[in-house]
């Protein structure tokens, strides 16, 4: 595996406790993507809050959300293998700045009334390639961030940020949405002007040398895509890690996306107050990511992660089956979604930690990439499987049945043979 020796800039020193926090161009990145990423939660949710408002049609709004996700599924592959060729930072800022004029033109059409549901699907669809081919070469570069021992902490502290910004997101969505209709502008605006502020905090970082990457001859860019694929199933250490993360994404995606329905369907808070609900979840997630930040180190996550994963299965089908057969209160159930929010989050984080540090250099775009695209796909698909056996049975059964096949993939890992630390 190639050395991403970070040591002609950064002296090597052993892992500190959130040590990438010491490190003032991860602090600045940290800052610039944390505040980007909160205004990018308002335009989304912006979208579907426009098309329900002007169409008032759940299918258009599940359409308009299909658009945010297929052409990233498409390009993603193509991306990836795009970023493992070439400079992946300044591929990332090319983009975020087209992101930008996008959604200033998003905003201009609906302040100059012209905006219709079928443009905003299509402002929607070029805004979802443009996160598939951004994703790639974002996850690419985290490693030119920090010291080599810090990466650990860096990838956790990436995902309490983006847990953080799914809380505090759609609170400010909620208070902009309340002036009303008119302010669509602003809210479609708010992701461009997050993405300058970003971008302005990545001109001033300072990254370390690139990595060097495995001496090949250039090969047809299809080659390369397929040679990504295929590390998904010849690899060992990737394989595994990314069966637990999209474990982890069945689990998670329903529980946040039918959280308004969970909470009706049991009677557990008013319906202006549902949000405890996710955020109690969204806290254990920022609790067990913070936990993985302060270890910084991937040790013992390949044994660990599996057995939480079965134990968060089991509890998760434990808690809807409480939930069927016996009143619940609503403190208990904040109480069982924080730790399912905890157990989640540590399987997803500590897999995203194995894979940050043991892909090999030549091929980090594109199995980071793919990773989070994929996890994307299956947690979108679960929330359509869950929601169709919500239909013709009950929010318990068809939330006990996905927790049951996320069991039988943990319990088939926990079977085979331990994978030892290479």
């Amino acid at each position: 595996m190639p050395n991403r020796d970070h040591s002609a800039q950064m002296p090597d020193h052993a892992p500190r406790r959130f040590g990438a926090l010491s490190e003032p161009s991860y602090r600045l990145f940290l800052g610039g993507f944390g505040f980007s990423y909160t205004l990018y939660w308002v335009t989304l949710l912006a979208v579907g809050w426009w098309m329900w408002e002007v169409t008032q049609s759940a299918a258009w709004v599940g359409f308009v959300f299909f658009c945010d996700l297929f052409p990233g599924v498409l390009v993603t592959p193509w991306a990836a293998a795009i970023a493992d060729r070439g400079n992946r930072f300044r591929l990332l800022k090319g983009i975020l700045w087209i992101q930008v004029f996008t959604g200033l033109a998003l905003a201009a059409t609906a302040w100059a009334g012209l905006l219709t549901p079928w443009s905003l699907c299509a402002f929607v669809f070029l805004e979802g390639a443009l996160i598939g081919f951004s994703q790639p070469a974002f996850f690419g570069m985290i490693n030119r961030l920090v010291r080599p021992e810090n990466l650990s902490a860096a990838v956790s502290l990436n995902i309490t940020v983006t847990n953080g910004s799914y809380i505090v997101g759609p609170v400010l969505a909620a208070y902009v949405f309340s002036y009303g209709l008119g302010i669509a502008p602003l809210a479609f605006a708010a992701n461009a002007l997050g993405t300058v502020v970003y971008l302005a905090c990545l001109a001033r970082v300072t990254l370390g040398p690139e990595p060097a990457r495995e001496a090949r001859e250039p090969t047809e860019l299809l080659r390369d895509i397929l040679e990504g694929m295929s590390t998904f199933f010849t690899n060992p250490t990737v394989s595994r890690a990314i069966i637990l993360i999209l474990g982890a994404a069945m689990l998670q995606r329903p529980l946040i996306s039918l959280m308004p329905g969970i909470n009706d369907r049991f009677d557990l808070f008013a319906a202006h107050n549902f949000t405890y609900l996710t955020a109690s979840f969204m806290m254990g997630s920022i609790t067990a990511s913070l936990r993985h930040a302060h270890r910084n180190s991937d040790a013992g996550l390949a044994r660990s992660t599996p057995r939480v994963m079965a134990l968060l299965a089991l509890g998760t089908i434990g808690f809807f089956w409480a939930m069927q057969a016996m009143a619940f209160q609503g403190w208990a159930a904040l109480a069982c979604l924080y730790l399912i929010g905890v157990a989640t989050t540590y399987v997803l984080a500590g897999n995203n930690v194995i894979l940050q540090n043991r892909t090999p250099e030549h091929l980090r775009s594109r199995v980071l990439g793919n990773s989070f695209m994929l996890s994307r796909t299956i947690g979108a698909l679960a929330v359509i499987g869950v929601g169709f056996v919500t239909e013709v049975s009950d929010f318990s059964p068809a939330f006990m049945l996905n927790a049951a096949l996320v069991l039988v993939a943990a319990l088939w890992l926990l079977l085979r043979r331990p994978l030892q630390r290479q």
